[in-house]
């Protein structure tokens, strides 16, 4: 009768990370390349001259805002979950759910950018972008959380700065994305613009970070 193999060699008890690194790179790459496939070209049959062309660019502002907001939240996730998992040496069942969980809300990015760029001054369309861009960084705030709270996953368990500066950073894109949806019912077609309190909040996350490093760290320039 053959021995059993030691728990400590189990997948759940501790499986490579590499395939969830790539996993996650291709996603956040394919969704942040198709949401530049809303930024069509003005079809040359309909275009009559450079004031006609002018017309037509200036339809795709919408959706070239929605680009830009989307394209840069999109890369802020993926560099947080990059800083993340720069800890993590080994998951398990539950840190893949959560991943998992993650890229659902990204891949779905795509199609809420496109939705708002189309049918900017539409409330609904405003709804489904802002609990889109909340439900992301709610799955972020839990993969951080998890990794924050099991060290034993990690090579270098997660400073506590850096765990809170994840957490103040998607916590304020969850109260922006509310935000977004409160100016949009007063002032249609210009929810998208809150999103732009994203660069204030990044400062302030970079302090907070420094506030907890060891002193050790912060005292390198």
């Amino acid at each position: 009768m053959t021995k059993n193999a030691p728990e400590s060699s189990t997948p759940a008890d501790g499986m490579s990370k590499h395939r969830i690194d790539a996993l996650t790179d291709g996603i956040f790459a394919v969704a942040m390349t198709l949401l530049v496939i809303e930024l069509k070209i003005p079809d040359a049959s309909q275009i009559r001259g450079i004031e006609a062309l002018l017309g037509a660019l200036g339809h795709l502002i919408p959706k070239f805002i929605g680009w830009v907001v989307s394209f840069t939240v999109l890369a802020l996730f993926w560099y947080g979950h990059h800083r993340a998992f720069h800890y993590v040496h080994k998951v398990n069942g539950r840190l893949v759910a959560l991943n998992i969980l993650l890229l659902a809300f990204v891949s779905l990015m795509p199609f809420a950018s496109g939705l708002t760029g189309e049918y900017a001054r539409a409330l609904p369309a405003q709804i489904i972008y802002s609990i889109t861009m909340a439900c992301t960084a709610c799955g972020a705030l839990l993969l951080n959380r998890y990794v924050y709270l099991n060290p034993q996953l990690c090579s270098t368990p997660m400073p506590e700065g850096v765990y809170r500066a994840a957490r103040f950073r998607t916590s304020m894109l969850i109260l922006i994305s509310a935000v977004a949806v409160i100016i949009a019912m007063y002032i249609p077609g210009a929810g998208n613009s809150a999103f732009a309190l994203m660069f204030v909040a990044s400062p302030i996350a970079r302090r907070i970070e420094a506030k907890y490093a060891p002193s050790s760290i912060a005292a390198t320039p």
